[in-house]
């Protein structure tokens, strides 16, 4: 005979609703009465089954009591053991019935958040109250489901089965029995079979954490148990490769338990079982070991976290481990923080920080302990100082680092800060980054930092990624991926794609590969992208099909159709799943509600935005956001005051610092909060929408209407309306490469029928022109943007938001000019004095330096000056060393005392430049036109000449070998002044018969009063001459560019 808590609660005319909002105190009075009738029928803690009584009913009517249930089961236990002590089976049985309801109830709690389409077929009711009466009728006629109960309740769990249970937990016989159980609920509930095995084995990934809760929350009830989760005065096995410990320590280390410290550590375990993005499957399933490349020495890749293992042994640097996004270095810190947390424990207490989360205040251990998920319940600052405590700390993102009103001196000053704890010797600090953010450390101290540098995966981790996607989906699906890759030539070595094979072999662009393969929704034909220079074409495609894949829209034709077999609909995209989440609303609606809130994030500079619960029409879809309350300190303090430190199960699920999924923004609305905070759920696919956003407002730029009248006129009509949106959209900060590209990549792909990309770069010409005259900040265009930027949370200045709009602008136009092999003018037109602004690159030096020194050094000289049209620019002193500058136009340009160091020239125009006192050291000039150059003075070490055209240039007093003296003369160079004014002279009188006779040529430059023009001339050179046409005169040598192929 079993104990019933619904047919007691029956008998005494008491509907489960009546006590869903119990206090503890409350619901231990009903445990205590319920204890009282167990002695009376004699019955044991060993008949009590809470579990088998939630799966005997169907799910739409059980699901919220679960909860509810686990926390009467936990009184029951108090009550019981206050009669009696527990024995350890007794403990045992009880313990794990708890800790697994908790388990189950969170998934069912993200299952509904993700609206997945099985629960449409469980019915879930929101009726409140189940009649007693029926509750008999409403119990599953499964008949497998009701013989695994049957053994579950009559088995009973013998002391050495409950040693085995809490040694092993999840491959435990008593976890089997009610793992089989569940699937076969979920399966009675209309999961399919594999859906029903991937959720109960997500399950299991967390109950490991629920067990620490209920041991630790109930210590002195269950303190048989307590030695199994390193809690108490237990004795702790010190591993070697940790490092020295004081024995001295060990035991004052674990001899009473903490609640903050424990309430930590589940928070860490229960975070494995969150879902893979929309997955049925959490990260843990799908995760391979990483393996990276130690810097600075010349060894084969190592196994991740064995490297950060051995990092623990060394007190006195900080670990880095540096990837590009994609690559796993936030899953490694949720991986490995849960296995330390869960072995290492208490040598190492780990904790993980998003550093996109802190703000920054006085001391680093408060700035920190914004970004600790518990800082409710504890202050970070109190671990960091307690004596015997030593702390692992994850902090994942440097690149992430918010903005702040120093700016990047800011985050100089936060890495001083780390570099001095980690000195102490007393805690280990592991820093994950991109490797851009590693130029904010000097790099003396960067070369003394132990780093790792994540590597693609290699031929033996794809095997075992492939084994995993075969049990996750199907073998057939994982096979035929497999084969369309490997057909492919991705995996060989000295693949004809190679960055196209490193980029499959990132862990999340693989994921999502084969996201697109198991629906058909990608073949053969997107490798034919891969023939341009860079992945982004490729990158954009499986983004943009990703898109359509999730929102099934917009419909187009190719697309291929599959059958789905019975069993595998879980596996799909299917209409029912893309129906729950457009709940009625057209798919465009909810794409624009996206763009609007990606172009918040990426205005915020903060990776994430509060939003109000009531500003979101339309849920947000999971797979691109994640969402958690804002107001998180208070929602901690009010649950752990009434569950003893420990939140509830539906909250847990809503704080993860860690956590890689978006799961949480569907759940019924809290009155407790009125802002959410929202991020994507992952950055790359955030860089995506963040491109689809801002093409989506630059295509506004170029929409046409009608007026009253009739005439076509554009939608923004005037200058300044243009600027407003401009200085509003691009003002927040820089753009990164991959955005820029991204942005560049959508233009592309829309419809030439409503939008012209030509169109669109002569509208932002015409902002750029007049920002380089100061228009739009006289007109205190800047400081209505300011005040959109704070209210995001973004600090930026009205001088930097100038600058960002400035930059952005120009990047924009350098990339989109190139697209059309336009060359762009950012000085104007030369033979047009009053809209010619020579300086205008020394103006951009100037606000790039406003924002950080990378903006010029790292973004503007190697990836935006090609192909230019700078004929005629001022460039005096300027720093271009290791800039770009391959194919541009500096015809007549000043590059005097100009540092071109290392600058490649390769097929650039430098015909008349003032290349005087220039240093040219190890610069490529293959191909240059330095026809009538002026290079006196310069210095030309360490360059080939020998495909260079010196036609009549001046190497008077200039530095160079006596070898290269010989090549430049053969090229036709000068090496007398008297001799260059001669010639320069003749060059002159030359050119004037050029240009009369050369008016159609030039003709757009005279005129200019058609910008259209400008867009029509295809790449036709400024100058007023055309630098390659032969000129007869004896002492010029004519050259062609055909000439040095």
């Amino acid at each position: 005979m079993n104990l019933s808590i619904r047919q007691w609660l029956a008998e005494r005319q008491i509907e489960i609703s009546q006590i869903r909002e119990f206090s503890l105190g409350q619901l231990a009075g009903v445990a205590y009465r319920i204890v009282q009738d167990m002695e009376v029928k004699s019955l044991a803690p060993l008949d009590v089954c809470t579990l088998a009584e939630v799966l005997e009913l169907p799910l739409g009517s059980v699901w919220q009591d679960i909860n509810l249930i686990a926390r009467l089961t936990e009184s029951l236990l108090r009550s019981l053991s206050e009669k009696k002590a527990l024995k350890r089976n007794e403990g045992t049985w009880l313990a794990f019935q708890i800790a697994y309801l908790y388990a189950l109830h969170q998934i069912i709690q993200q299952e509904v958040n993700l609206q997945k389409p099985w629960l449409n077929r469980a019915m879930i009711s929101s009726q409140g109250e189940i009649l007693q009466e029926i509750i008999g009728k409403l119990s599953l006629q499964d008949v497998q489901l009701q013989g695994l109960l049957k053994t579950l309740t009559q088995g009973k769990l013998t002391d050495t089965q409950a040693e085995q249970a809490l040694s092993i937990v999840a491959d435990s016989l008593l976890v089997q029995q009610m793992n089989n159980a569940t699937v076969a609920w979920l399966i009675a509930n209309g999961a399919e079979d594999l859906e029903a095995k991937l959720l109960t084995q997500r399950l299991t990934h967390s109950l490991s954490g629920y067990l620490l809760k209920v041991v630790a929350e109930n210590a002195p009830q269950l303190a048989q148990l307590q030695k199994f989760f390193q809690l108490g005065s237990t004795s702790n096995i010190y591993p070697p490769e940790l490092g020295n410990v004081d024995t001295s320590q060990k035991s004052s280390v674990g001899e009473k338990i903490d609640l903050c410290r424990e309430n930590y550590r589940v928070f860490l375990l229960q975070n494995l079982s969150q879902t893979l993005f929309i997955e049925s499957f959490a990260l843990k399933d799908i995760y391979i070991p990483l393996k990276g490349l130690v810097a600075n020495t010349h060894t084969p890749s190592v196994d991740i976290k064995k490297w950060a293992q051995e990092q623990l042994a060394d007190s006195e640097n900080i670990a880095v481990i540096t990837a590009e996004p994609g690559y796993g270095k936030t899953s490694f810190c949720q991986i490995w923080a849960a296995e330390v947390a869960r072995e290492l424990y208490p040598n190492w207490m780990p904790v993980v920080i998003r550093l996109r989360d802190i703000k920054y205040a006085q001391t680093l251990a408060e700035t920190l302990n914004y970004g600790f998920a518990l800082n409710a319940q504890t202050n970070l600052s109190n671990w960091l100082e307690q004596e015997h405590l030593r702390c692992l700390l994850l902090l994942d993102g440097l690149d992430e680092l918010p903005a702040a009103n120093l700016g990047t001196r800011s985050k100089t000053i936060f890495i001083q800060q780390l570099i001095a704890l980690q000195a102490k010797g007393k805690h280990k600090i592991i820093l994950t980054t991109r490797k851009n953010a590693l130029e904010e450390i000097d790099p003396d101290i960067l070369s003394q930092l132990p780093q790792i540098i994540i590597q693609p995966l290699e031929q033996e981790q794809l095997k075992q990624w492939f084994q995993q996607w075969a049990m996750l989906q199907s073998l057939p699906i994982a096979q035929n991926f497999f084969t369309f890759l490997k057909q492919s030539g991705l995996f060989v070595s000295n693949s004809k794609f190679p960055e196209l094979s490193a980029l499959v072999r990132q862990p999340l662009l693989l994921y999502l590969l084969g996201v697109l393969h198991r629906d058909a929704l990608i073949d053969d034909e997107i490798w034919q992208l891969a023939q341009s220079p860079s992945t982004t074409k490729v990158a954009w495609e499986i983004y943009h099909r990703l898109s359509r894949w999730l929102l099934g829209y917009p419909v187009t034709g190719g697309i291929k159709t599959m059958l789905l077999r019975s069993g595998s609909a879980h596996i799909h995209r299917t209409q029912e799943a893309i129906a729950n989440l457009l709940s009625g609303c057209h798919p465009q609606d909810l794409l624009n509600q996206i763009q609007a809130i990606a172009l918040q994030i990426l205005h915020s500079d903060r990776y994430q935005i509060h939003l109000t619960e009531t500003s979101l029409p339309h849920t947000l879809p999971a797979f691109y956001f994640k969402t958690s309350p804002s107001a998180l300190s208070e929602k901690l303090r009010a649950e752990r005051t009434c569950v003893r430190g420990f939140p509830s199960l539906s909250k847990v699920r809503r704080v993860s610092p860690v956590e890689q999924t978006s799961v949480t923004q569907h759940s019924a609305p809290n009155t407790q909060h009125s802002t959410l905070l929202t991020e994507f759920s992952h950055p790359k696919l955030g860089e995506y929408l963040c491109a689809e956003a801002i093409a989506h407002q630059l295509k506004i730029l170029t929409q046409q209407q009608k007026d009253d009248y009739g005439t076509l006129v554009f939608a923004l009509d005037s200058p300044q309306s243009v600027a407003q949106n401009l200085y509003k959209l691009l003002g927040y900060g820089v753009l990164t490469t991959e955005i820029k590209q991204l942005v560049i990549e959508t233009l592309l792909h829309q419809s030439q029928s409503d939008f012209s990309l030509d169109f669109l770069l002569q509208r932002l010409e015409l902002f750029w022109r007049g920002y380089c005259q100061g228009r739009w900040l006289n007109e205190g265009i800047a400081h209505q943007a300011w005040n959109y930027f704070h209210t995001l949370g973004n600090p930026i200045n009205v001088e930097q938001i100038n600058a960002s709009v400035g930059i952005n602008v120009f990047l924009l136009l350098s990339a989109g000019y190139r697209v059309t092999k336009v060359a762009f003018s950012p000085c104007g037109n030369p033979q047009n004095v009053a809209e010619f602004y020579p300086e205008v690159l020394t103006m951009l030096m100037g606000k790039a330096a406003i924002l950080s020194n990378s903006v010029w050094l790292k973004r503007i000289l190697p990836q935006s000056l090609t192909k230019l049209n700078l004929s005629s620019a001022s460039l005096l002193q300027v720093m271009l060393v290791k800039a770009n500058l391959e194919q541009t136009n500096l015809s007549s340009a000043n590059l005097s005392y100009a540092n071109l160091t290392n600058a490649n020239l390769s097929y650039a125009n430098l015909t008349n430049a003032n290349l005087s006192y220039a240093n040219l050291t190890n610069a490529n000039l293959s191909y240059a036109n330095l026809t009538s150059a002026n290079m006196t003075g310069a210095n030309l070490s360490s360059i080939n000449l020998e495909n260079v055209n010196l036609a009549n240039a001046c190497l008077f007093d200039a530095i160079l070998t006596d070898a290269d003296r010989e090549i430049a003369t053969m090229n036709g160079a000068v090496f007398s002044l008297e001799q260059f004014y001669t010639l320069k002279k003749l060059l002159s009188q030359s050119s004037v018969a050029s240009v009369i006779e050369s008016d159609d040529q030039t003709a757009a430059w005279l005129s200019n009063t058609n910008i259209g023009t400008i867009s029509g001339l295809e790449g036709e050179p400024v100058a007023s001459i055309d630098l390659y046409d032969d000129v007869e005169d004896e002492t010029v040598f004519s050259v062609n560019p055909s000439d040095y192929d």
